[in-house]
């Protein structure tokens, strides 16, 4: 009489997988996804039919893990919303922010700044502008602004940024040089 492995047994018992549900089940771990996940999401596939497809091809669970934490990161920098995350992968959004930090000291505000760079990168790619010619058209629109009444907090809150930078920068474009004068018109009134 021989015995066999409970997972010897669960293999037996469980239907084959097809290639189109091997290709999906495979497209799914390479995105981080959990295996009861990637069952649920296909039709007529069992949570251990995912579990033993995934051991078959030496995908640990904790792999799988950093494949996921790797695309959060990828898909938060790339400008997707914490709240898009979390419910791609069924998780509070807390939890993708705490895990990310804790796991890989990963900041969501400076990864928002640098999607927010690669949009306005993208953008100034596709217009074929400079980086320089974006400050010069920033600050003649501010210029005007302010010259139209606006005052420069209001200014700055439109651009998020510091009161004292946009009023410098708009100091430096408005300064005019100074006229030479002589002695005797230096009293005119």
């Amino acid at each position: 009489m021989s015995v066999s492995s409970p997972l010897a047994m669960s293999r037996a018992i469980l239907p084959m997988l097809t290639a189109e549900q091997k290709t999906l089940i495979n497209k799914g771990l390479s995105r981080g996804v959990a295996d009861t996940q990637i069952a649920e999401s296909i039709p007529g596939v069992k949570h251990m039919q995912v579990f033993l497809f995934r051991k078959s091809q030496g995908i640990t669970a904790k792999q799988v893990l950093e494949i996921r934490y790797d695309t959060w990161i990828r898909l938060l920098e790339s400008g997707m919303s914490v709240e898009l995350v979390s419910s791609l992968y069924k998780v509070k959004p807390e939890s993708v922010l705490n895990t990310l930090y804790r796991q890989r000291n990963f900041s969501y505000t400076e990864a928002k700044k640098r999607g927010q760079r690669a949009i306005e990168a993208g953008f100034r790619k596709a217009m074929g502008l400079t980086v320089q010619d974006v400050r010069d058209q920033r600050l003649t629109i501010w210029v005007k602004l302010a010259e139209s009444g606006m005052s420069v907090e209001a200014i700055a809150d439109l651009y998020s940024l510091k009161p004292s930078t946009v009023r410098n920068a708009i100091r430096k474009e408005t300064v005019l040089p100074v006229e030479k004068t002589g002695a005797a018109n230096a009293f005119d009134w």
